[in-house]
């Protein structure tokens, strides 16, 4: 019998997995936003969205090197696709937080106004799972040419 040594379940939890710390860095600052849109309160921290638009690329920079370091450890070369996607995941979870805040939140009923809220955030959420994504594998490119490029093959 043959045995693979490639798991195939774990790059999409690798995917799914990965947006959960980048989400927890800005999920409170994302109440505030969604606030200011939806609720017509008027934002003034931009410094402070600043800084957390920093952290959010630093956690997701991280999180998604050691995602694609533990698929590269289990001898697993397919890395592109799954640091775009693993940090892309934010996006799916700033849309579940979008679905959240319209149940709790906001005070919006009829279709119209459903559709309306719902396909802002489906932009909003690919726009930032799009963004998040590009940072991801930027990040995962300069990391796997910096590992592999110091291998010597004799």
């Amino acid at each position: 019998a043959v045995v693979s040594t490639q798991s195939t379940g774990e790059p999409r939890f690798i995917a799914l997995a990965g947006g959960v710390l980048p989400f927890g860095s800005v999920f409170i600052e994302m109440y505030f936003i969604f606030t200011s849109f939806w609720a017509y309160k008027i934002y003034y921290v931009y410094g402070f969205m600043l800084l957390v638009y920093g952290i959010l690329a630093i956690v997701t920079i991280c999180v998604t090197i050691v995602c694609i370091y533990f698929l590269l450890n289990s001898e697993d070369y397919r890395w592109q696709w799954t640091s775009f996607i693993s940090a892309a995941s934010t996006g799916l979870y700033i849309y579940l937080y979008a679905v959240y805040y319209f149940i709790f939140k906001t005070k919006m009923y009829g279709l119209f106004q459903t559709v309306f809220y719902f396909s802002n955030m489906l932009v909003f959420s690919v726009g930032f799972a799009v963004m998040c994504g590009t940072i991801g594998y930027v990040a995962c490119r300069i990391f796997v040419y910096k590992i592999y490029g110091t291998v010597k093959i004799d």
